[in-house]
């Protein structure tokens, strides 16, 4: 009969430390698992290239959409970035809803290459279709506005300088314009359809014949103007180079300056009736950041930078 052999009570303590050691090492690494989940999810640091558009949801005020060269994003209550496009794009130009119902439009370049001519959404920047490509290659909007008391009005112009387009049909046919000079920024009043603001590199213009004509406004003449945006109340927004955050109650005659993030400003967007102001734009080092302000400008959170944190 085969002898059984029974472990000293220090074999029994090696083993019951050994198997103490693995159990302790699978919490430890479960735990730092998980703590890398929470740190990932929480991460304010994105790989988009350039912040080219903001905008927010009017069913819901908390969602502020970002449109960027490389993806479309949203931020929910100020909280970090997250990718939304099913297909990867670049989005050049943004303008988000205007009332509930509207689609989100769109212009720049897809994933393989060429560009969009005009897109649009109704799943809030998950799947984009296209509207119109107006020219042939279609056209690729760096600037555009849509009108908020008749959507049905979208002005754009094309980064090659190949013409301001208008649609008074949402994007059936469209009229091709004279444009004041190479325009960085188009906003069109919130009361007025035919009234529409151009920021260029001379400064701002304003038309009030539906960008048929316009007039050189003598605030910040000869000014860079990287952003334009109305609130919901007629104050019109802009940033300036040197002058940072402007705005006027007056439709540009005057102009208050106030405090805005260490950026250089090229999307701004205002949620009246929560009272916030976000703000997107590159810092003093090149990278690309999101802000936002509960208190009129006097200080500013992040929510979302292309700089490791």
């Amino acid at each position: 009969m085969k002898k059984l052999t029974v472990p000293s009570n220090k074999k029994l303590l090696f083993i019951g430390y050994a198997i103490l050691a693995v159990v302790i090492g699978i919490i430890i690494v479960v735990f730092l698992n998980s703590q890398d989940s929470v740190s990932s999810a929480d991460s304010r640091t994105v790989s988009w290239r350039h912040i080219h558009g903001l905008g927010i949801e009017p069913a819901d005020p908390t969602i502020l959409y970002i449109a960027t060269h490389g993806d479309f994003y949203h931020s929910h209550d100020g909280g970090p970035p997250f990718k939304v496009d099913l297909v990867r794009a670049d989005y050049m130009a943004f303008n988000a809803p205007t009332a509930i119902g509207i689609p989100l439009y769109a212009s720049g370049h897809p994933s393989t290459g060429g560009n969009t001519g005009l897109i649009k959404s109704l799943d809030g920047g998950q799947s984009w279709e296209r509207v119109a490509t107006i020219l042939e290659p279609p056209v690729d909007f760096h600037a555009m506005a849509v009108s908020k008391s008749d959507p049905n009005v979208i002005i754009g112009f094309d980064s090659s300088g190949r013409g301001l387009f208008k649609t008074v049909d949402s994007g059936s046919t469209w009229e091709t314009l004279q444009y004041p000079d190479i325009v960085s920024a188009l906003v069109i009043s919130p009361d007025n359809p035919d009234m529409v603001f151009a920021g260029t590199g001379k400064g701002i213009f304003v038309s009030d014949d539906g960008a048929k004509s316009w007039t050189h406004l003598e605030a910040y003449n000869g000014i860079f103007i990287f952003a334009l945006t109305f609130d919901d109340n007629g104050i019109l927004y802009a940033s300036a180079t040197n002058f940072g955050l402007l705005r006027s109650s007056d439709l540009g005659k005057t102009w208050q300056s106030f405090n805005d993030p260490d950026l250089t400003i090229t999307s701004i967007v205002i949620d009246s009736q929560n009272k916030i102001i976000y703000a997107a734009g590159y810092s003093s080092e090149g990278f690309q950041e999101v802000y936002r302000s509960l208190d009129d400008g006097t200080t500013w959170n992040l929510i979302g930078t292309n700089k490791e944190l």
